[in-house]
């Protein structure tokens, strides 16, 4: 009893510091708007997950017994109100609203360290503990590499000037008109933008666009082929996914001012090419055939996330933060695929294929 009791609490502390970050990841969010529509969209996400994660929290805590949280904590609520009186100081500056989330961030990885370090919990609840705590690590380390990149990027507006990040405009040479004044904006923050990194950065872009529009073509040929209905709805869900991949690359093409370009992405074509064989080489309405597609899904979805990982951290060393932000979106939507079609294997596809007889 004793222990049931205490496995609650702690079900209904993480419940409680999960809403705190829902409700500081929306406060930033306004205190952004208008500035940043790419910063705001990680914040929804990491914010949609912290839902998630109350929801998962709650219906275990019934399984238990027990009466679930609805709120938020008090120290959560006393994290806000600090953020609140910063703001009035900063006019939201970026780096100082970054700051603050990482604070917060700070707080729920700490609380569930101590969750899993400090209890004796249950498997099921240490297993969904565990999961949680990945994507929550996860969103720290992003939300600390932003701030630090807003922080440089204040550093060399501020570096010679009396004003402040937030005034450095007002500290630029005097520029006859607004694309003088652009070009000289883009300069200050995107160091290297002539430099051979960019070269790459650049052809990789173009390689992975040809990459996503091979996928946009492809994956409704897996999805009709599949046998699985839940491997069919998987693989048109992401083809959803990847259309929106696509619009994000264009986005970025439009960022630093390029017309949408590709180049043939080796790799993916020949990991379609084994897609092709699969469903060739295997017998229509078999778990076997399904095996062989997850295999392909998931080559295709390591190679973007071996991608899309490389070339965030590119981004960010070139001074491109905005587009830093849209990679890491699609980054976090691969690897969820990713895990989803492991998830489809493990629970029943290898099953099933493993229980087929040979044709020998």
């Amino acid at each position: 009893m004793e222990n049931a009791e205490k496995t609650l609490e702690v079900i209904n502390d993480l419940i409680e510091i999960n809403n705190d970050r829902v409700e500081g990841f929306e406060k930033a969010g306004r205190d952004l708007e208008g500035q940043d529509s790419g910063l705001t969209a990680v914040f929804n996400k990491l914010a949609g997950e912290s839902r998630q994660n109350a929801r998962e929290l709650s219906a275990l805590a019934q399984q238990y017994g027990g009466e679930a949280a609805s709120g938020t904590s008090t120290s959560g609520a006393l994290h806000r109100a600090w953020m609140d009186i910063k703001s009035t100081f900063t006019g939201s500056d970026l780096a100082a609203v970054l700051n603050e989330c990482e604070r917060g961030e700070d707080a729920i990885k700490s609380a569930y360290k101590d969750a899993l370090e400090e209890n004796d919990l249950e498997p099921e609840l240490a297993e969904m503990l565990q999961k949680q705590q990945q994507g929550i690590t996860e969103g720290h380390d992003l939300i600390k590499s932003m701030r630090d990149q807003a922080e440089r990027s204040r550093d060399r507006f501020s570096e010679g000037n009396t004003g402040q990040y937030q005034d450095a405009a007002s500290n630029s040479p005097e520029l006859e008109d607004a694309e003088q004044e652009e070009a000289y904006q883009h300069e200050q923050t995107s160091g290297g933008a002539n430099s051979k990194l960019m070269e790459f950065f650049i052809d990789e872009l173009k390689d992975l666009f040809w990459a996503e529009n091979e996928l946009v073509d492809t994956l409704p040929d897996m999805a009709e082929a599949a046998t699985s209905q839940e491997l069919k709805t998987a693989f048109t869900n992401h083809l959803a996914e990847t259309e929106v991949h696509v619009s994000r690359l264009e986005k970025i093409f439009g960022i630093l001012g390029l017309e949408p370009d590709t180049t043939k992405c080796d790799a993916m074509a020949g990991i379609v090419d084994e897609g092709d064989s699969i469903i060739s080489n295997t017998e229509e309405g078999t778990a076997q055939r399904d095996v062989g597609l997850i295999f392909a899904g998931q080559k295709a979805e390591h190679y973007e996330i071996a991608s899309y990982g490389g070339m965030v951290s590119l981004a960010k060393t070139l001074g491109y933060y905005e587009i830093a932000e849209l990679l890491v979106l699609t980054l976090d939507e691969e690897k969820t695929a990713d895990g989803l079609l492991t998830e489809i294997a493990e629970n029943h596809v290898n099953y099933d294929a493993g229980h087929e007889p040979s044709d020998d």
